[in-house]
């Protein structure tokens, strides 16, 4: 397969089943009556959530709880408690499905009971408090079956704190809570498993993967697989650097990084690799690409959504922030595969292998309409992103109409054409896209549903035992009014719950417990960058094993070894490392109280900082640099950190003298070459 070129590739990946791959990586896929029965459930789970974004959210904790209910289920039904035995991916046992009913119970008395409910929140009944007690366990058991074991942990870990407060020492010890208590405030009350969390995966996440799950259907995705080669086969690495825009562009769009990985990674893999790359490294560039497709606007991962919430930012003005730091974090990570193909030797693409820019553009230029049409709703006009979300997803759906109806007038040019006969045809088609990106859509948010939730029960705790505050006094004496420490710390612990836990929660846990000491220490500071910040680390803490399933994902693609694929996944991450630091000691960074030209001098010296950086952690520029070479551009990039004019110059100035070192060096090396290969 690492022989094929782009249109042999793109045959293949045809002939590829995705429909089983989501976030939390492989799904079951049961035959007979019961597949029918989940498939029906998941469609109808999806179409609930499409209706009320069009016709109107129910009333919040009504909303929340029709939507866990169904995705708690559908985690038992999905996922199988033995991951590695392919047969349990063909059957669902007995009590998968008590569990997947238990679950859908659990949570579904809330919504059914909702009016006695809000009559007796503080006073439970015995029977709410036992439904209370399954709903936490249940929830508990679905996360291990979409996540491991890592995020359960967490959670229960969060979840002892409440009983076993009283024996911790007294900077985060407290008097105790009693069960009932803990139970009534995570179960029945907006702050636990039904607050913010999963009121975002209920309304925002839901609509805009749904959104993805069609464009993805539409066969977009193929498209702009094809511009990417054609705008950047014909340079250096240029595979590669065609996987990161593609996989940057559909990472911003269908909200799944293992989908995006599948997609994009099952055509520009085998190009890599045809090109030179070994399979480690084309899986490791695709795994950071679409991992990194949750920086950019104007979808960006559920976690950014959770922000808006927490922070009471519009989503808006979340994602016109992010565009400079997105646009910089994937420059970082062109930069690094652009060094990777100089150092390896790599040449550009055959021509004939080069599909041409303006042909490609134009034939697919109508996949731009809903992209359009999502970004005039949620940046110019600044509707809700449900409205927005919606308004893109009919968008779509039209273009999927179009395509349908050019197949059907194309087939009618055939002598033996009937017009009935090709009509049923392509309805039936147009009919199964619709249910394809439904049920897609579905898979995709079982996990993030229950992600959510174990989220949700984190913020229940650190609310009810008053836990931030106490976090805020234990950070501020380790790091006192330093605020450097304090980042640096951040992100060490980010990158440590990385290995185990997903973006959104290790966002959530960051952003409770660590935001507010960041706020209090440097008040200066705008919110908006520290949970840009957290984020940030939230989503390159994603690549590193054993969780990385994208990089999983890549490896099955490239037939490489996943965890060598996910270190290198990581390692092209690193690129993009310093610039959380960036833009919290400079907000003109994220477009924050800035002029046009004070952003454009900005996006000059980071780009300029984040490209030396790449270079030490590739260990070249024209050649292999020495350690002392990697140390002082080191010092360089760290020097574009800080927003001062002459820090700019010392380190540009610095910075020549290793430019024009590297040149003569590589010119000595050259020469000796030639005279070698002359002898």
């Amino acid at each position: 397969m690492s022989n094929v070129n782009l249109e042999e590739a793109i045959k293949l990946s045809k002939d590829t089943d995705l429909s089983d791959i989501v976030d939390e990586g492989k799904v079951r896929a049961p035959g007979g009556t019961l597949a029918m029965i989940i498939f029906i459930i998941g469609v109808l789970w999806a179409f609930f959530h499409l209706y009320t974004a069009g016709a109107g959210l129910l009333t919040a904790m009504l909303q929340r709880s029709a939507h866990l209910s169904v995705g708690l289920a559908l985690c038992f039904l999905y996922f199988p408690l033995n991951k590695k035995n392919d047969a349990a991916y063909k059957e669902v046992p007995w009590y998968d499905l008590l569990l997947a009913v238990l679950g859908f119970l659990s949570i579904f008395y809330v919504y059914f009971y909702f009016d006695d409910l809000v009559w007796r929140i503080g006073s439970p009944t015995t029977t709410d408090l036992i439904m209370g007690g399954i709903a936490v366990i249940l929830i508990l058991l679905a996360a291990h079956r979409a996540f491991g074991l890592v995020l359960p942990i967490v959670t229960i870990l969060f979840l002892t704190y409440p009983f076993l407060g009283q024996y911790y020492p007294t900077l985060i010890g407290h008097g105790g809570y009693r069960l009932t208590r803990v139970i009534n405030d995570l179960y029945m009350t907006n702050t636990g498993i039904f607050g913010i969390p999963i009121g975002v995966s209920a309304t925002f996440v839901f609509i805009f993967v749904l959104f993805g799950s069609f464009f993805q259907t539409s066969g977009a995705g193929l498209y702009i697989v094809r511009l990417a080669f054609s705008t950047m086969g014909r340079f250096r690495g240029g595979p590669a650097k065609a996987a990161v825009m593609a996989s940057g562009f559909m990472g911003s769009i269908i909200g799944s990084s293992v989908a995006n990985t599948v997609v994009t990674g099952s055509i520009t893999i085998p190009v890599m690799k045809k090109a030179g790359f070994s399979p480690e490294v084309a899986g490791g560039v695709e795994t950071a690409a679409s991992t990194d497709g949750q920086f950019l606007p104007p979808i960006m991962g559920a976690a950014a959504f959770v922000m808006a919430e927490f922070t009471g930012i519009p989503y808006w003005q979340i994602a016109i922030a992010a565009i400079l730091p997105a646009v910089i974090s994937y420059f970082a990570l062109l930069a690094i595969v652009h060094l990777q193909a100089a150092k390896t030797g790599m040449k550009p693409m055959a021509k004939e292998d080069i599909p041409p820019f303006f042909k490609t553009f134009i034939r697919g230029i109508f996949y731009w309409f809903p992209i359009c049409i999502l970004v005039y709703y949620l940046l110019i006009a600044r509707l809700t992103p449900i409205l927005a979300g919606f308004y893109a997803i009919m968008a779509v759906f039209l273009i999927i109409v179009i395509v349908r109806a050019v197949k059907l007038i194309e087939s009618l040019n055939s002598e033996d054409a009937v017009f009935s006969e090709n009509l049923l045809l392509q309805a039936k088609g147009l009919w199964n896209d619709f249910l394809a990106g439904l049920e897609s859509a579905a898979k995709s948010m079982a996990g993030i549903a229950v992600a959510c939730a174990c989220a949700g029960i984190i913020v229940g705790v650190v609310t009810i035992t008053g836990l931030g505050q106490s976090m805020i006094l234990l950070l501020t004496s380790f790091a006192g009014d330093n605020l450097l420490i304090l980042l640096i710390m951040s992100a060490a612990i980010s990158i440590i719950l990385g290995t185990g836990l997903p973006t959104t929660a290790k966002y959530v846990v960051m952003a409770t417990l660590v935001a507010p000491a960041v706020v209090t220490i440097a008040p200066q500071v705008p919110v908006l960058a520290i949970h840009l910040f957290i984020l940030y680390y939230a989503i390159l803490a994603d690549d590193t094993p054993p969780v990385g399933v994208a990089a999983y994902a890549a490896a099955a693609v490239a037939r490489s070894e996943p965890i060598r694929t996910g270190l290198l996944g990581f390692k092209f991450d690193l690129g993009a490392f310093l610039l959380p630091f960036m833009f919290v000691y400079n907000p003109e960074f994220l477009l924050i109280d800035t002029t046009w030209y004070n952003a454009l001098w900005v996006a000059t010296t980071s780009l300029f900082g984040i490209y030396c950086f790449s270079a030490v952690i590739q260990r070249w520029l024209f050649t292999r640099m020495k350690i002392w070479e990697q140390v002082i551009l080191l010092g360089v990039a760290l020097s574009m950190i800080w927003p001062t004019w002459y820090t700019d110059i010392i380190g540009a100035t610095i910075f020549l003298v290793i430019y024009f070192h590297q040149r003569a060096v590589k010119a000595r090396e050259d020469k000796e070459n030639a005279q070698v290969a002359s002898i």
